[in-house]
């Protein structure tokens, strides 16, 4: 499988070569194989007379994962592997999980920190005594000609995890390639397998069979690091939320359990979405391009998805549940409840249906690929050629820019947005509220993207009047959620009455908040920002 050297892709520059390492159904290989083949012949076809790319090359592969006998290596995102391929042996120190300021999103190769004939023969300290943990037994098959297209690599891994007693199959495709054609590819093939970039490596599922359980590769909002130029600090934007999504996708699948952790990975995932969409567009004057645009749409349907069950698991275990403790046997509001929790699962279930679609894999992929090899840097002749205004030297400018001047500009820009109502908000109607409340989650999520570039005193200060604000004007727009989700349950007579209830309830809470708003806003206007 191709490997990433130790500082490849982590901080800067441009890869003009991209590789993957995509999880397929160990059911679905052969099925890879045939369509991979097909395409051989199909560009063999046109091409002229078939060439013979030769059968695919089968290697036999056995690898042993070593750690401490504390696990001395995994609490550094580590492993130590020893890999027998064919006849060869070799010890490969691995980074499981990414270094703080590494980019490297799932779904792109693991970081070979080190690599020799024996591990006595590394520079890096290991832990005594070494202990064999799990196991991969299997096989390589290198794919030649891979999909028809020159230049890219295709190695299937096949096999099956082992430790203890416990074990299962595997199946890695990795690709290598020029980066264009090989996301094209990988996007291509998930339209017809299920091919998907995977929560995990494979040294990481190798821990998860022995019973180890491993920290999920990334959660929260990214810290990106302040030395980053202004394009990789996307990239790493990028490749933290998509690892976020694809941790909270399986977990969001399941369905709820009970509150509050139950409903945590609707939750969870759909803030990465919105975190994501929000660094798209406040570097869009430094990362526009066709690869991002598509993403974009992806992330919109994806959100899309997660937002109806987001609603009613905030009803049927907040509002809901108040509202059923206040009037506990009241016949309507039972049948109401009853209503909304059959609501609340098919929601879940259109969620599920999206969350097992090519469109979702495909947006998994495009992520991965995006923040890998980020496209914005990389600019074809013809376009240089034909950049007759000039917007190719604009770019270039932007790229080149210090990232704290950049951030200041893109946060200085949304408050003096968000403050345009003026100190004063007492009288403004619901509808300006609402808008100043989509305003300040935009630059809530703009602060917190930012905010590892500034002190963190100032920084958590900002944050936490903008969330109270949030909170408070969240309140305020509870109400109309509540009549939406009234009005898809429909009904009539008890189940009316019990729906003016639910909405009376909010209201009067709604009316609190109110109250509160005012204070708040003119708190957070006499805040000075964090990135003067």
């Amino acid at each position: 499988m191709p490997t990433r050297p130790a500082g490849a892709g982590a901080l800067s520059g441009t890869a003009a070569t991209l590789h993957l390492e995509l999880a397929l159904p160990a059911e679905d290989a052969a099925r890879l194989s045939r369509l991979l083949g097909a395409r051989r012949a199909d560009s063999s076809t046109s091409d002229g007379p078939a060439r013979s790319h030769g059968r695919p090359a089968r290697v036999p592969l056995s690898i042993i994962w070593h750690d401490g006998a504390g696990g001395e290596l995994a609490a550094r995102g580590q492993t130590l592997a020893e890999r027998r391929q064919g006849r060869q042996t070799v010890w490969r120190l691995e980074q499981m999980r990414p270094a703080d300021t590494a980019i490297a999103p799932a779904g792109t190769p693991d970081t070979v920190l080190a690599q020799a004939d024996a591990p006595t023969a590394f520079d890096h300290p290991l832990p005594a005594p070494m202990l064999p943990l799990a196991g991969f037994e299997g096989r390589l098959r290198r794919l030649n000609g891979a999909g028809g297209i020159p230049g890219i690599e295709a190695t299937l891994l096949e096999g099956t995890l082992r430790a203890a007693t416990f074990s299962r199959r595997v199946c890695r495709l990795a690709l290598a390639g020029p980066a264009d054609a090989t996301a094209a590819l990988a996007l291509e093939l998930t339209a017809t397998v299920p091919l998907s970039v995977p929560c995990a490596s494979l040294a990481a599922e190798a821990y998860a069979t022995a019973r180890h359980t491993l920290p999920p590769r990334r959660l929260g909002a990214p810290q990106i690091p302040p030395e980053l130029s202004v394009g990789d600090a996307f990239a790493f934007a990028c490749g933290h939320l998509a690892d976020v999504i694809q941790h909270y996708a399986p977990l969001a699948a399941t369905g709820p359990g009970p509150a509050p952790e139950g409903i945590e990975p609707v939750h969870q995932m759909r803030v990465a979405v919105r975190r994501l969409r929000s660094a798209m567009t406040v570097f869009r004057r430094a990362v526009a391009c066709p690869e991002l645009e598509a993403a974009r749409a992806g992330l919109k349907a994806l959100g899309g998805a997660l937002g109806p069950a987001r609603d009613w698991d905030v009803f049927v275990t907040g509002t809901g549940a108040e509202v059923a403790a206040a009037f506990p046997e009241d016949a309507g509001v039972a049948r109401l409840l009853a209503a909304a929790a059959r609501r609340r699962s098919a929601s879940y279930d259109a969620l599920r249906a999206h969350l097992g679609s090519a469109p979702f894999r495909a947006l998994g992929i495009a992520l991965a690929a995006t923040a890998a090899s980020r496209p914005w840097q990389r600019l074809a002749p013809a376009d240089v050629a034909a950049d007759a205004d000039g917007a190719a030297d604009t770019r270039m400018a932007v790229l080149a820019t210090d990232l704290q001047d950049y951030a200041a500009h893109a946060l200085s820009r949304r408050f003096r947005r968000l403050l345009e109502p003026g100190e004063d908000i007492s009288t403004l109607p619901e509808a300006s509220l609402h808008a100043i409340r989509l305003h300040a989650k935009r630059m809530r999520y703009a602060a917190e993207l930012f905010a590892p570039l500034y002190q963190k005193r100032e920084v958590v200060r900002f944050i936490g009047r903008l969330t109270t604000l949030q909170d408070q004007l969240g309140h305020l727009n509870d109400g109309a959620v509540a009549a939406g989700l009234m009005a898809e349950l429909g009904g009539s007579g008890g189940r009316n009455f019990a729906a003016g209830i639910v909405c009376g309830f909010v209201a009067a809470r709604s009316h609190v908040a109110r109250r509160k708003v005012d204070r708040v806003w003119r708190k957070l206007c006499r805040t000075g920002p964090f990135w003067k």
